[in-house]
């Protein structure tokens, strides 16, 4: 991750979007896992999720120790 951060300010705040997005995918997977069946859009979206809520929570990861936030 190439992200230039100017200061901590900016951090925090990039760190508590990626923590909303996170949340929000979070969220659409359980709803998708409660279903009883999927459709194939549907099986396609989860994967989706799934890929994008691994990198969110790997940005939060990386951030969190670049900066020293939490």
């Amino acid at each position: 991750m190439e992200t230039q951060i100017a200061n901590q300010d900016e951090a925090f705040e990039l760190l508590e979007r990626l923590n909303v997005e996170h949340s929000a995918l979070e969220r659409r997977l359980h709803e998708l896992e409660t279903y009883h069946s999927l459709t194939h859009e549907e099986e396609l979206e989860r994967a989706q999720v799934k890929k994008l809520k691994l990198q969110k929570k790997d940005q939060i990861a990386w951030l969190s120790r670049k900066t020293g936030l939490a």
